[in-house]
């Protein structure tokens, strides 16, 4: 079975060590959408506290949700593409900084391999995103979004919806996940709260 890319905890904090006292704390409300820069300057955001989405631009499908301290907007230093958006799901917490301040503190303290290990697990996510969704069976992949959506914290499940967390992260028909979820709660696979919400997972077949 293939496994998730381990998020490279060490390489993060110290760029965030770095990083952070450089840039402007700000604060962002639930669904505000942060952009990648301002009169042609990127930016890079320092992402300490909250809930944090990363979507793609064509067609709105979301690629994951952040809730840990992390580092985004690195690549698009490099890249005028910008392919993928960020939107705040509850209250957040950032410093966002300049692009030519990023590149002048990274060569200063010499955190390349750092941001290399950033750029190559956000690489391999996406990878094993793709895994998990590109040419499969739906049944496999709502069973896959099931067992991830289960693994969150409690408080997080009081307030996502089962059929909108499928749905917004595979483009899958409204129609075909609820056929799946219903069916699987039926045969007391799962189990949920009255709006599809509070999942539980018992177990599911593979």
């Amino acid at each position: 079975m293939i496994t998730p890319p381990e998020r490279p905890a060490a390489a993060i904090d110290r760029l965030i060590t770095v990083l952070k006292p450089l840039g402007k704390i700000i604060d962002v409300a639930p669904k505000k959408r942060l952009t990648w820069d301002h009169g042609g300057v990127p930016y890079v955001y320092v992402f300490l506290e909250g809930e944090l989405s990363v979507s793609r631009v064509t067609d709105s499908i979301l690629i994951g949700t952040v809730t840990e301290p992390h580092i985004f907007g690195l690549s698009e230093m490099f890249s005028p593409l910008r392919g993928n958006k960020l939107r705040a799901e509850t209250q957040c917490l950032l410093s966002r900084l300049e692009h030519q301040d990023v590149t002048h503190a990274i060569e200063q303290h010499g955190l390349w391999r750092d941001v290399a290990e950033v750029l190559a697990y956000h690489t391999n996510t996406m990878l094993y995103r793709d895994l998990q969704i590109v040419n499969q069976r739906t049944f496999p992949i709502v069973c896959h979004y099931l067992r991830e959506l289960d693994k969150l914290p409690e408080e997080t499940k009081a307030r996502v919806n089962i059929l909108s967390y499928i749905q917004e992260r595979t483009g899958l028909s409204r129609s075909s996940i609820l056929n799946i979820i219903s069916s699987l709660k039926t045969d007391k696979f799962i189990n949920f709260a009255r709006g599809g919400y509070m999942l539980q997972v018992f177990d599911l077949p593979e």
